[in-house]
């Protein structure tokens, strides 16, 4: 696999998401949910189009289980 994203915005989230087996269901104007059979649903908020924080990021991956929990 290669390696995560320090940052990134909420198209290259839900890239990144879809191509690890997760499904958009649902989005208004300002969230995309995102889904996957027997876990959690992440939410990706909009953030008029400008890059997630370090943080933001971080806990994107964690939640997809992505990312362990420990650094």
């Amino acid at each position: 696999m290669s390696e995560l994203p320090r940052t990134m915005n909420q198209r290259q989230a839900i890239q990144l998401l879809e191509r690890n087996g997760w499904v958009r269901t649902l989005g208004g104007r300002h969230t995309v949910k995102m889904t996957k059979p027997g876990k959690r649903p992440v939410v990706l908020p909009h953030h008029k189009g400008a890059t997630y924080g370090v943080q933001l990021t971080q806990a994107i991956l964690k939640q997809a289980e992505l990312k362990g929990g420990s650094r």
